[in-house]
């Protein structure tokens, strides 16, 4: 290229360096309350950008959980929302970064903090608005590479290139974990189910059962000593400095105290849930002790033998559809017990009676595809509301369906029974999973709106923005409604759509992840738990021993996904916020906004 052609870019170049070098503060530094209307608009985008990280990411903490029948789709509502606004308000951080995980160069903004302000509500507008794109797509992304995206388009739009951290300790670390995260959760999660299932799935019924209630305070350490360091390391924003010295024996403690509280009080009861059949509800826990054998009953499937003595019917379960379960898929056979050999291998699965039956049409699950209910002209006034609010309190989210027959049909199932014991595991993992989920994460959407509630009440510029406890009530509001009207779509289009789940997989695949977010954030790079899960689940699919046992369609559609939202996500709100930061702005004293003309 000649010199000619270079002078457009050398003066490019030039008047670069001298607006670097020659900046001046705006005449609003240090100037509080002004630009009433952008901060109004904060207080919209920054419940849009909540809002959505309920629909989308928060269903991640769940989905296996409802496909799993651990719970239902309302009792998981109701209790993520719970514990994640606990998350949120009762651990979430006080003081956040001013520009969350240090994407750009924060100082550049201090001689116009307004436009900081700026910047950070269309944070709130872009990566919100692809968040909510993607959930009714029902595409799992990253609430949090979202936001990453959304504010590296920021300091792009601002700055260029040099605006943006591109190395290990900003974007690059983001980048490598979009790879790394994924792949070493499922190791993990390989490592957890395959040694479950060797030592307790594999096994005949009773065998299973037994060297499984023999493991469980083995679980129970592992759960819960993994739950505590990952509330130190990356659950509770204000422990995350707090030394290994602490942190290591206290974790290993708490690992402890659960294994032994489980040898006390959880072996004796489950041995007599599951060995003996006896009804007892969970609340019997602490106490069953004092409970005579069969003075609460025994469930329809325990032994014919333990049966004697039960109490009259009136203490059984009245409602045997209700105790209706999904059709247990059967392992990798090509016939079913009872048909000839030799016979087209077609997928089945154990009906009630226990005989094979084959999966074709509404057999298989409870349809083939979820549907919004239908409002009914005879339906009440409320339930009319309901199904237009809260679609997903109506719907079988979580199903089994007919297109997935033939990859279910080729995993691995265990005794139920057995499987039942990891209910309670899988429960406690994603309970303290949503509620560390709360008081870590929800910083994606609060952290934009504190800098903006900084900058409003202050004029300046600061590398800590100090959140107050109402905008903290704010966001778990906002994360519950989103929870609440669309996390259907996510907890739909996760677990049994990627692999047939189990509470045994379901525990596996929670545990796994939690240690790797803990082990990211450690080292200071923005994980996704989307990513982790989704990872953990694919690897968890392929022990089945058959890659078919897997939705690799589904996998390629969420690791696109993935793909997309840093950029989307970034110029989506890099174009919006150079729109309007650029754009006309009326002369002060001409009238404009003031409720008349001064002609």
């Amino acid at each position: 290229m000649s010199i000619r052609g270079m002078l457009p870019y050398m003066m490019l170049f030039a008047s670069i360096s001298a607006a670097a070098a020659t900046m001046v503060d705006s005449p609003e530094v240090g100037v509080p309350w002004l630009y009433k209307g952008l901060i109004t608009w904060a207080f919209f985008w920054a419940f849009l950008d909540a809002y959505t990280i309920g629909a989308n990411d928060v269903a991640n903490s769940f989905a296996n959980a409802v496909s799993a029948r651990t719970l239902t789709y309302r009792s998981a509502v109701l209790i993520a929302c719970v514990f994640e606004f606990v998350g949120v308000v009762g651990l979430g951080s006080t003081v956040t970064d001013s520009v969350r995980k240090k994407m750009i160069q924060v100082t550049w903004f201090v001689n116009d903090p307004y436009i900081l302000c700026l910047g950070m509500n269309c944070v709130n507008l872009g990566g919100g608005t692809w968040v909510l794109v993607a959930t009714l797509l029902s595409m799992p992304v990253s609430t949090t590479h979202s936001v990453i995206g959304a504010i590296l388009g920021i300091g792009i739009a601002s700055f260029g290139p040099s605006g943006v951290q591109w190395d290990w300790n900003g974007f690059g670390g983001v980048v490598a974990s979009w790879f790394i995260s994924p792949a070493l959760t499922g190791v993990l999660a390989a490592i957890f189910y395959l040694a479950t299932k060797f030592l307790v799935l594999k096994h005949p019924d009773e065998v299973a059962a037994r060297r499984g209630i023999a493991l469980l305070p083995l679980y129970f350490f592992f759960a819960f000593g993994t739950v505590s360091g990952f509330f130190f390391v990356a659950g509770i924003p204000a422990l995350k400095k707090t030394s290994y010295n602490i942190t290591v024996p206290v974790s290993f403690g708490v690992g402890i105290f659960f294994g032994l509280f489980c040898i006390i009080f959880v072996q004796p009861w489950v041995r007599r849930w599951v060995l003996d059949g006896e009804d007892l509800p969970w609340y019997t826990l602490l106490y069953h002790f004092t409970i005579p054998k069969g003075a609460m009953g025994y469930t329809e499937d325990a032994p014919e033998g333990d049966k004697k003595g039960s109490v009259e019917d009136g203490h059984m379960m009245a409602d045997a559809a209700a105790m209706q379960q999904q059709p247990m898929m059967v392992y990798n056979n090509t016939f079913a017990p009872g048909m000839q050999q030799g016979m087209p291998a077609m997928p089945y699965v154990m009906s009630q009676n226990g005989m094979p039956m084959q999966v074709s049409g509404s057999a298989f699950g409870f349809g083939s595809v979820i549907q919004k209910e239908e409002v009914r002209e005879e339906d009440p006034a409320y339930i009319k509301w309901g199904k237009r609010l809260v679609p997903g309190f109506f719907m079988d989210v979580g199903a089994l369906r007919e297109e997935d027959a033939a990859m279910h049909a080729k995993a691995f199932q265990a005794y139920s029974r057995t499987e039942n014991m990891f209910k309670m595991l899988q429960l406690t993992t994603c309970c303290f999973f949503s509620m560390a989920h709360g008081a870590n994460d929800m910083a994606n959407a609060i952290a934009p709106f504190a800098t903006v509630w900084m900058v409003y009440s202050t004029g300046k510029v600061d590398n800590k923005a100090e959140v107050p406890i109402w905008l903290l009530v704010y966001g778990g509001l906002a994360l519950d409604i989103g929870l609440i009207t669309l996390g259907f779509y996510i907890m739909d289009a996760l677990g049994n759509r990627l692999t047939l789940q189990s509470p045994s997989r379901g525990f596996c695949i929670e545990i796994s992840a939690m240690f790797t977010v803990m082990t990211f954030s450690r080292l200071g790079v923005p994980v996704s738990t989307t990513h982790c899960i989704s990872g953990a689940t694919a690897a968890v699919g392929l022990c089945n021993g058959d890659p078919g046992a897997v939705n690799w369609k589904l996998i390629g559609v969420i690791c696109f996904g993935w793909l997309l939202t840093c950029p989307c996500a970034g110029i989506l709100t890099g174009l919006l916020f150079w729109a309007v930061a650029s754009a006309p702005s009326p002369t002060p004293g001409n009238g404009f906004f003031s409720g008349h003309y001064h002609g």
